[in-house]
């Protein structure tokens, strides 16, 4: 991202009829700048900490999420063995990129597959219960087991064992690398050397859950009066599409640390609404993507921020059913290629992200495979190819987004690009984002927007999960040499290979798989110029434990 990621400057238009630096001019110059600054002071009328989520979270188990909102709650209720640090810019090294928490410490075996992560003594649930070794390996089983709906399953299939125990291929846990050796040693056992398992473990999938209470309670263990997590907050209330509140939880293990002590997440779904929020002061920080319409009165002010983003913004197709012109790699090419995505971001969104060039956006040791550009004279001939000379006898085609106006700003152009360009009609259908979620999941859409945010700095967190029966494939797209280059590629110890491997995938992906990429996310928040600690993260993970609101 760093290549071909911008910051737009915040600056004042701070203008002196002459060059003498007098103590009265510099004085009128600090007090236009103050006066500027203080447009809007966010979160004066505040009760509190108070910051805004986009969507109501799908769920608040964290064995079971799969979406942004959700993992914002997550990384403040619960801790992994790891957590990711403040910031990751300026960081390439995997091992700097996360910090310990519920493991004060690990060992790396020689030949890199066994981690022996060493338990904080101090560690305890939200309850005051001992957190221990235990309980990782609990957790990380239930994830493991069949039929258990973890869409990201598959990513702790880089232990020894854990595929074919997930697949049910083999019952015997005991053929699973993770093992609690005593109360504060896990051992974990991988198939092969995985340079970035230390970021896994920082994710949430990879979060303990408290057995006692799954065991009481069932799936309503996540309920606000019994929930039990072992983060530096703990959930206080939750009122679906209105609030969540939390408060710092006094059994965890950097208690006396905590600044905030406690938080309101304020969820408003309308990207405007969020803006005008944040203008009354009624919130700290946005915490979601800005609208277009306002972007322009928003870029010189003080909170406003433009980070560096590891994400892709694209539309996924359904490739399952049979009988649907979608399932021709020919069709899905042509809709790839008559979309501008120049025009796109230049025009419909302001410049506010990146035109992509890949699927896997730019990161350090990878050279992402190129897509094919704009080209609306190839993409006609594959149409026609296809037997759809000039879109005709194409069924007119549903595009699903979550309810958004940016969303619906980038569909409606898409639209009309399909229709000005290859004669193809295309129905916008928008919903609510559980609604959303649910549709692709089971898949029930034709195209749909989606976005992806790496979960590690790999480019193989943007590729696994196109390997057949993923979790997060959600498409029906199967490709057995897709299935064979991430096979190979996760054996593979030299990185020049690997990563060549990776980027041959990546080309089949683009070639005939079921993406169709559009832009490269930066992050456009409000953010109040009263906190501390909040610093650039290409994930979008911003930990409340590491901030204070000063005023």
């Amino acid at each position: 991202m760093k290549q071909t990621t911008f910051f737009l400057s915040l600056i004042f238009a701070l203008v002196s009829a002459c060059e003498k630096k007098s103590e009265t001019t510099e004085s009128t110059q600090t007090q236009a700048a103050e006066a500027k600054a203080d447009e809007f002071v966010a979160g004066d009328k505040a009760d509190g900490f108070t910051a805004i989520l986009g969507a109501d979270p799908e769920t608040f188990d964290t064995a079971k999420m799969s979406g942004a909102p959700e993992g914002r709650i997550a990384f403040q209720l619960f801790e992994g063995l790891m957590m990711p640090g403040p910031t990751t810019e300026g960081l390439d090294d995997p091992s700097k990129l996360v910090r310990p928490a519920m493991a004060e410490s690990y060992e790396l075996s020689e030949d890199g597959k066994v981690y022996t992560f060493k338990m904080r003594k101090d560690a305890k649930w939200s309850n005051g219960d001992p957190l221990t070794a235990k309980d990782f390996e609990w957790s990380w089983k239930r994830v493991l087991t069949p039929g258990f709906p973890a869409d990201y399953a598959q990513m702790l299939w880089v232990i020894e064992g854990a595929e074919a125990y997930n697949k049910g291929e083999q019952t015997e846990w005991e053929k699973v690398g993770v093992k609690a050796v005593d109360e504060a040693t896990l051992q974990v056992t991988l198939s092969h050397p995985t340079p970035y398992f230390p970021e896994l473990t920082a994710f949430y999938t990879f979060f303990p859950a408290h057995q006692k209470t799954i065991e009481a309670h069932g799936d309503d263990w996540t309920k606000p009066e019994n929930i039990v997590s072992n983060g530096p907050y703990k959930m206080v209330s939750y009122e679906p599409q209105r609030e969540l509140k939390m408060t710092a939880n006094e059994h965890h293990w950097e208690a006396s640390n905590l600044k905030i002590k406690d938080v309101r997440f304020r969820i408003i779904t309308d990207a405007n609404a969020r803006v005008n929020a944040y203008k009354t002061g009624e919130v700290h920080w946005s915490g979601e993507g800005l609208p277009v319409a306002q972007i322009t009165g928003l870029l010189t002010h003080p909170d406003f921020r433009q980070e560096p983003m590891l994400g892709t913004y694209y539309y996924r197709v359904n490739v399952s059913k049979e009988d649907s012109p979608l399932n021709d790699p020919r069709v899905r090419q042509a809709l790839a290629l008559s979309v501008d995505r120049t025009s796109v971001v230049e025009n419909t969104l302001n410049n506010l992200h990146i035109v992509s060039k890949s699927f896997v956006p730019p990161m350090a040791g990878y050279q992402p495979a190129a897509m094919g550009e704009y080209d609306v004279r190839k993409a006609k001939a594959l149409l026609a190819e296809a037997g759809f000379p000039d879109g005709k006898g194409f069924p007119e085609v549903e595009l699903l987004y979550n309810t958004d106006e940016n969303h619906k700003l980038v569909a409606e152009a898409i639209q009309a690009q399909w229709k000005q360009n290859l004669g193809v009609d295309i129905k916008l259908n928008n919903k609510e984002w559980k609604t959303y979620l649910q549709d692709v999941d089971t898949m029930n859409y034709q195209i749909a927007r989606a976005g992806w945010i790496g979960d590690f700095n790999d480019p193989m967190t943007f590729l696994d999960m196109w390997v057949t029966d993923n979790g997060n494939n959600d498409t029906g797209w199967s490709n057995p040499e897709y299935d064979a280059l991430i096979k190979e590629a996760q054996q593979t110890v030299d990185t020049k290979a690997r990563m060549a491997t990776l980027k041959k995938a990546e080309t089949l992906l683009l070639e005939q798989g079921p993406v169709i990429p559009i832009y490269f996310y930066t992050n456009n928040t409000l953010v109040s110029r009263f906190i501390k600690g909040f610093e650039p993260h290409n994930r979008d993970i911003h930990l409340l434990k590491y901030m204070e609101l000063e005023k």
